[in-house]
């Protein structure tokens, strides 16, 4: 064997290699248009559904159903106990009359269907638009009111068992509940699942811009908005390379004259138009063709950094003119808002206080300096106050942020919202009072004073107000807040322009019920440790 190697030159290891190369077939080489042509095929396999649509569709409704159905029946049985066999009720509030739980079920199993059609009108089966866990509360309040409604209606008219009102109080309480709770339990095992709780649409975006690329990354980093972006399409793209993680496999996929190839090639559901250099006729002719072949469009407009759902519109001669108000809480609203921050206040001071005192005596053992940080800040109408503040940092650390900002390249904003990571000045107990928002529980006696909300615009300083545009003012038409729809939508991630949109959103669709819903995702936010600006 040696002397048969050492004839004819080779190695025992490459007589092997020559071996395996006789045996082996030869692959033929890929052209880079074929390799193109194979991505392009595993990219949209990606994109196909596991199921059909219409059977995605059936299945969702259906689950919907199954657990209304059950929350409903459920209600039935717990009010039915609770009023006729609980001894404590049956003692404080004895029964007018008894009634059968058979009957009862009888009579809601014939008349289920009208609550089953007012969740439907309620958006409750809508499986293309994801619905707030909150949001739900007023939806299921109202379906459950037009049934019990058709209940009374229907008892009245027809002698039944189901009209006792003792029962009828405790079967609308428990309804609202259960179905509540239902909806809950399913959207969370949807989540554990990893299933999204609405049905995903490919969504090709009109505009390689920065809007576009705005756009594309939100949908991206929240699934639960029910869109996918595929790609872009423009005739002058802006960018043709992304580097954001999240867009790293996303590309331009053609013109504006391609769109229908795309539409097919990637069974695009829904267009979204984000500013691209298209002339009016040309996104008008794009808007038709989508709505002809049943792709639904939507269009982010020119002037949405100052979105208003209280617009007015007039027209001189035919030409239509949109006036924009200026935005503030005022008339009646303005009255609420001061009776909210008032008596919620005084309930978190007195839930808070025990919290406070033991951190005031934490940062007095921790180092030297006061308890309290007191700043500066520019409240409603551009009027300063002393914003309290547990101190989380060393003694004289406003000192040290003016070099630090101007020692720092990348503030693109300069004073605006400046932070950085691991800030030296932070103390010890401060880095654990600022994890948990801890240190801006003091900011209670701002509002109990009256120059701050609870919900609102963060308080910005001097050197911020004066890097202000003109738009960016109307935010100070309110008083600031101890926290806002900017903390709950990202907190700390948000950029600056970003975060002063979501302050005029909320300026101008102010509610109760968004206060409620912010204090709540407030709460979360900070047992989930995310850091605020």
């Amino acid at each position: 064997m040696e002397k048969q190697l050492t004839k004819n030159g080779l190695s025992e290891t490459e007589l092997v290699a020559a071996e395996a190369q006789s045996v082996l077939p030869v692959a033929e080489e890929v052209s880079d248009e074929e390799l193109m042509a194979i991505l392009s095929e595993a990219e949209r396999s990606l994109l196909e559904r596991p199921v059909p649509k219409h059977v995605e569709l059936v299945a969702r409704v259906a689950s919907r159903l199954l657990v209304d159905a059950l929350a409903l029946f459920g209600a039935m049985w717990f009010a039915y106990w609770l009023r006729f066999e609980n001894a404590y009720v049956l003692r404080t509030f004895p029964p007018e009359n008894t009634a059968s739980i058979t009957g009862i079920a009888l009579a809601l199993l014939i008349t289920s269907p009208i609550l089953f059609f007012s969740l439907k009108i309620c958006g409750m089966y809508e499986t293309r638009t994801r619905i707030h866990i909150l949001d739900r509360i007023p939806k299921i309040v109202g379906a459950v009111n037009v049934y019990l409604v058709f209940l009374l209606i229907m008892s009245f008219l027809l002698v039944s068992s189901i009209s006792i009102r003792g029962y009828l109080v405790f079967f609308w309480v428990f309804s609202i509940a259960f179905l509540f709770v239902g909806r809950f339990v399913l959207q969370l095992c949807l989540s554990l699942a990893g299933i999204s709780d609405v049905v995903m649409r490919n969504t090709l975006i009109v505009g390689s811009g920065k809007v576009g690329k705005e756009v594309a990354r939100k949908l991206v980093r929240h699934d639960t908005f029910g869109l996918r972006p595929v790609g872009f399409i423009d005739d002058d793209p802006l960018y043709t390379e992304f580097r954001e993680p999240e867009l790293q496999d996303m590309r331009v996929l053609g013109g504006l004259g391609d769109i229908s190839r795309v539409v097919g090639d990637f069974d695009v559901e829904k267009v979204v138009i984000a500013f691209t250099g298209a002339t009016s006729d040309q996104l008008l002719d794009l808007a038709s063709r989508c709505n002809k072949t049943g792709v639904e469009c939507s269009i982010v407009p020119r002037l949405f950094e100052v979105i208003t759902d209280e617009i007015v519109v007039s027209e001189i001669g035919g030409i239509p003119l949109i006036q924009l108000r200026d935005k503030k809480i005022d008339g009646y609203r303005k009255l609420l808002k001061s009776a909210e921050d008032y008596v919620l206040g005084a309930i978190a001071l007195l839930l808070t206080w025990p919290i406070i005192l033991v951190t005031a005596i934490a940062i007095k053992l921790d180092s030297p300096g006061p308890v309290f940080f007191r700043h500066k800040r520019v409240g409603k109408n551009g009027k300063c106050f002393s914003c309290l503040k547990f101190r989380s940092m060393v003694d004289g650390a406003c000192k040290m942020q003016e070099n630090m900002v101007n020692g720092d390249t990348d503030a693109e904003h300069g004073w605006l919202c400046w932070k950085v990571q691991d800030d030296p000045r932070i103390t010890r107990v401060g880095k654990w009072i600022r994890k948990f928002s801890i240190d801006e529980l003091p900011q209670i006696f701002n509002v109990l004073s009256g120059k701050m909300s609870l919900v609102g615009p963060r308080p910005h300083i001097k050197e911020e107000v004066q890097q202000y545009k003109d738009w960016h003012k109307q935010r100070l038409n309110v008083k600031p807040g101890i926290t806002g729809l900017w903390q709950v939508s990202g907190r700390s991630d948000l950029p600056f322009d970003e975060m002063i949109k979501l302050d005029l959103y909320y300026i101008e669709t102010w509610s109760l019920w968004t206060d409620f819903k912010i204090i709540l995702r407030t709460i979360s936010a900070v047992f989930q440790c995310r850091g605020a600006c």
